[in-house]
């Protein structure tokens, strides 16, 4: 067997085997950096997609009516239910409100072509028919370069989680 000395090179497959794994290792770690704000505005936004299935679910087979809150000038979402006259907050404190950390961005209403677009806040009951008008909320960082749109219409399913900040089609 030939012993390598200083001056040999490295072969063309040894090169290109160790940038394919330089490459893959990056690959793995550079997405995750720097990825704080936006795992907190995914986090949130999926947070508000639970509470739009709750929501959802408790309209259809509960016995009582439910109702979301928005309140924009605050970041803050809440969970109602009606008792008699009035709207309450809900039993569970999970459910009851949710609030996005102004630090990390700010949440905003999307409205649709029979929504006001000037709203702080913006009530949508949920029956056993779903939302009563669609819902579009994004999650966005200060910059409006980084965000999360959760929408849900009354005739899906479900409410949708989506990257970016998407409009009415």
């Amino acid at each position: 067997m030939k012993q390598r000395s200083v001056t040999d090179g490295f072969s063309l497959l040894e090169v290109m085997v160790t940038l394919f794994l330089v490459t893959i290792l990056m690959g793995l770690v550079v997405p995750h950096l720097g990825s704080d704000q936006q795992e907190s505005l995914r986090s949130a936004a999926n947070r508000f997609r639970q509470v739009l299935i709750w929501l959802r679910d408790q309209g259809s087979f509960g016995l009582s009516e439910y109702r979301l809150r928005l309140d924009l000038s605050r970041n803050m979402y809440f969970c109602e239910q009606r008792l008699n006259d009035r709207f309450v907050p809900v039993d569970d404190p999970l459910l009851q409100s949710g609030v996005l950390d102004p630090a990390v961005g700010r949440m905003a209403w999307q409205p649709d072509m029979t929504d006001l677009p000037d709203l702080n806040e913006i009530i949508v009951r949920f029956s056993r028919f779903g939302p009563e008008k669609p819902i579009m909320v994004q999650f966005v960082d200060h910059d409006a370069t980084i965000g999360f749109t959760v929408s849900y219409r009354p005739e899906w399913s479900k409410p949708r989680l989506e990257a970016g900040q998407l409009g009415w089609k």
